[in-house]
């Protein structure tokens, strides 16, 4: 598939890249290289095959859902660099 120069700077503007000339002709040569592997993958045969999230089958390990008690405050707020009534202290950032 050709790249066009209007295709081309459009894609520079909106991805904010100032092209020279001498990038113009390799870059739209390796534009037009994906757009042909695209095609090739937008004409494979997908029939029988099944829609997956990931490649990989996973069997994810979840914890045991149980009911805690929740209340972390003093553990966390410990581990702090600064904290007072159990609430993080940070630094100023706006004046």
């Amino acid at each position: 598939m050709a790249i066009e120069d209007r295709d081309l700077d459009k894609l520079c503007f909106l991805a904010r890249l100032a092209l020279n000339d001498a990038d113009r002709e390799p870059l739209k040569a390796d534009l037009a290289q994906m757009l042909n592997f695209v095609a090739r993958l937008n004409d494979a045969d997908v029939s029988g095959c099944t829609p997956m999230a990931h490649p990989h089958d996973s069997d994810l390990r979840r914890r045991v859902d149980e009911v805690g008690s929740g209340d972390r405050c003093d553990e966390l707020t410990a581990l702090a660099p600064a904290a007072s009534a159990g609430l993080f202290l940070v630094p100023k950032v706006i004046e």
